[in-house]
Parts: structure tokens; C-alpha cells; sequence
């Protein structure tokens, strides 16, 4: 402001303030030099937004120690993983190539396995939106149209657990498209994707997944292997541990200091600090951290036939070379593993017991959610059970039960 005669050393900041009495709260009152915005924004120079010192100070430090996903400031692109950015299709623009199964039906289409649709040679392949996938989860909802609705006619219809425990029942897209249509790298079976509607006021921030190859709408941007990937051979042993990164509590709580609207945009994913893959390979009690992320993510991500390659990837085959059956979907045991993997971040993240809880409490609405399913916090409870033991040197698969009271 005034200039380039105008420097000033530090700037007074606050952040998501209803009232002028919030003024006199020191911990909303925030002192950011230069060097705050560019080591939390390297690449944009951009404001965080803060709510409190805390927030400011646990994410600086953060950032202090640990690489951002791609860096541009030196003025060549540095990534810690060999991946771009990828929209396939538009939903407007393109929308002149998408098929309802009314529509294929009536043109002689065929429905086929993996929730595909062939009439001869050609395949149609289902479109993903961001409205269908949730944590670790692909089929998260059905698209269901309410054309009273003249604003959002397509909405989503979350499976039950009793259907997701069909390992044959897939979501139903709004629409399919012609395979031939589809950008595709061969031999790539599965991909990261994460949802581009968001906000910092939702139960979580950053919902990634791992996806089958397919169609993907804008609202679900994937990362591909890029041309400094070695094989996508390297991509599958990798895809897991970024997508466990981009799916952790601490990672979101940092997303939630960068996102300002309801999108999700590339320039922000790109700026948020991921654990270098050295790290990875350290173990903690004898057990190699990146291979206990794989199995955890198998086990979370394998539960129907359509990710059978993803599967194959992971070596889960049996001794004769084929690929076991999905695992049975069981929501007590995915809160279990996802909660270890959780623990484990805030390890890899170099975060205190302490900052773990802080960092839990800034969920309200998955609190408020357990607390109505559970009468606690149960989420919480699951990874500070398991942050302990694993500060105590045991990195373990097994299951904790928590004690019948809240503590």
C-alpha cells in the first residue's frame, strides 16, 4: 500500500472475524512479516488465513520443516512427487459427449461388468464427479436427478454400508461416455482424485481417493504421473502414501488455512507441505512406514471388483498370481485404519500429543457426528490412542479398544 516508498516490517492481521469486539481478543490478532506469507504461499505470495495465533504458529512451523507438494519460487518447477494436474472433462462444455443409460439403452448399448456399457467393439466408461467419491471411498454415492431442483437437478445419494458390502455394486454416474473419448495412460490401473467443491467451514476440507480408470468430470481432478515419473509401475507404489498425506487430519487443518471460497483450485494443492518420500522409508519398530500406508490403503480402497488392478498392483494375489477377493466392507474397521494412518501423519508431521488434539478440535462437525453416533469424540480419541504408541515405538495393524467411558 502507497508504493514502493511505503515498507513496513510486519502487518497486522485478522481472520474470519463477526464483530468489531473481536478486535481485542490477542489470540485473533495476528503479526505476519513478508516471510510468513512466502513460506506458507511460496509460490503466490498470498495471505494465509489464520483464525488464531495457534493456527498461524502450528502451520509455520509445519511448513518450516517440511517441502511443499510443487514449488515454483526458484523459478524452476520443484516437485516432492512426479505429478500433474489433470481435469478430463468439462461438465458444460463438453456435456454433448455424455450419455445417460436411458440414452444408451435406446441406442442399442449393452450393460456390461465394472459398470460399463458395450454395443460391439465400443465401450462407454461411467463419468466420476467430485459428488460421488468420498475418504478412501470410490463409490460413495449414487447421482440420482430431481428435476425440481432446477438450480442442482443432479444430486448424490450416499450408498449404505449394507450395499457396499456387495463388492459388485458400483455407483451409478449421471452419465457415461465413449472410451474412445477418454484420455488415458496405458497401463495406469488406478489414480488419485480429490474433490474440487469444498470449503474451510465443511466436516472436512481436502477428500481425496483413489479411483478406477475411467471418465472424470472437472469436479474431480486427478494426478497423474508426469513425464518425470519413472514407470507407472513407480506411480502405484507411490499413489498410496500421497494419497494418505492428502487425506490426513493435519494436512487438511492446513488446507483449511488456505482455502477462501468453495473450490478446491490447483495453486493451492500445489502449496500445501507433503512428507518427503525419504520419510517413507523409515520404520518405526521394525515395520517400514510406506509399506504399512500400502496395506492400510489397500484394505480401505479394495472393496469392490472395479479396483481388482489396483489390487494387483499391491501384490495382493494369491499363490497361483490372482488377485484375492475386496476386502468386506466394515466401517468400524475403516474408522479403525484411518485413524492409524491419521496418528501416523501427525507423527510424520512432527506434532506433539498436544498440537494433535488442538488440530482434532478445529472438526466440529465430525466431533459433533461422533458425539451424536458415539456419546464421544471417538475419532479423536482412535488417534491419539494410536499417536501414543506409536511415540512409543510400536507401529502396529491391530485394532484399539477404547475404554466403555470418555475420557
Amino acid at each position: 500500500f502507497g508504493g514502493a516508498a511505503q515498507r513496513f516490517a510486519q502487518a497486522e492481521c485478522a481472520f474470519f472475524l463477526h464483530n468489531v469486539a473481536e478486535l481485542s481478543d490477542p489470540e485473533r490478532i495476528l503479526i505476519l512479516t513478508g516471510a510468513d506469507f512466502l513460506r506458507v504461499n511460496p509460490n503466490t505470495g498470498a495471505a494465509p488465513i489464520f483464525r488464531t495465533r495457534r493456527d498461524a504458529k502450528l502451520t509455520t512451523q509445519i511448513y518450516a520443516r517440511h517441502p511443499v507438494l510443487v514449488n515454483h519460487a526458484s523459478g524452476a518447477e520443484q516437485k516432492v512427487w512426479p505429478v500433474c494436474y489433470v481435469t478430463m472433462f468439462h461438465m458444460t462444455n463438453d456435456s454433448h459427449n455424455f450419455q445417460t443409460h436411458v440414452e444408451l439403452e435406446s441406442l442399442g448399448w449393452k450393460p456390461a461388468p465394472l459398470n460399463r456399457w458395450v454395443k460391439g467393439e465400443a465401450q462407454a466408461v461411467p463419468l466420476y464427479e467430485g459428488k460421488m467419491v468420498q475418504m478412501y471411498d470410490h463409490r460413495a454415492a449414487d447421482v440420482v436427478m430431481n428435476a425440481a431442483n432446477l438450480h442442482r437437478p443432479a444430486q448424490q445419494e450416499a450408498i449404505q454400508d449394507l450395499l457396499k458390502a456387495q463388492p459388485d455394486r458400483f455407483p451409478v454416474p449421471q452419465y457415461w461416455v465413449n472410451r474412445q473419448l477418454v484420455d488415458e495412460i496405458i497401463g495406469l490401473n488406478a489414480t488419485i482424485a480429490f474433490k474440487d467443491v469444498t470449503a474451510p467451514t465443511n466436516a472436512r476440507t481436502m477428500i481425496s481417493a483413489l479411483v478406477p480408470v475411467t471418465a472424470y468430470g472437472n469436479t474431480l481432478p486427478v494426478l497423474w504421473p508426469d513425464d518425470e515419473c519413472p514407470s507407472n509401475e513407480a506411480y502405484a507404489r507411490f499413489a498410496p502414501l500421497l494419497l494418505a498425506n492428502l487425506s490426513s487430519y493435519a494436512l487438511d487443518f492446513l488446507a483449511r488455512q488456505k482455502v477462501q471460497g468453495q473450490h478446491l483450485n490447483w495453486f493451492i494443492v500445489e502449496q500445501l507441505p507433503v512428507i518427503a518420500p525419504a520419510d517413507f522409508e523409515q520404520s518405526i519398530g521394525g515395520v517400514n512406514i510406506a509399506d504399512f500406508i500400502r496395506a492400510e490403503v489397500l484394505a480401505l480402497t479394495y472393496t469392490a471388483h472395479d479396483m481388482a488392478d489396483f489390487a494387483r498392483d499391491m501384490d495382493y494375489v494369491d499363490a497361483a498370481g490372482a488377485v484375492k477377493l475386496p476386502f468386506i466392507w466394515d466401517a468400524d474397521d475403516r474408522a479403525q485404519r484411518m485413524a492409524r494412518l491419521d496418528a501416523l501423519f501427525m507423527h510424520l508431521y512432527g506434532l506433539s500429543a498436544d498440537d494433535a488434539g488442538y488440530i482434532l478440535s478445529t472438526f466440529p462437525i465430525v466431533r459433533d457426528k461422533d458425539v451424536a453416533a458415539h456419546g464421544r469424540y471417538r475419532t479423536a480419541e482412535l488417534i491419539l490412542a494410536y499417536l501414543a504408541q506409536i511415540a512409543a515405538g510400536n507401529l502396529s495393524h491391530v485394532n484399539i479398544e477404547l475404554s466403555e467411558t470418555p475420557p
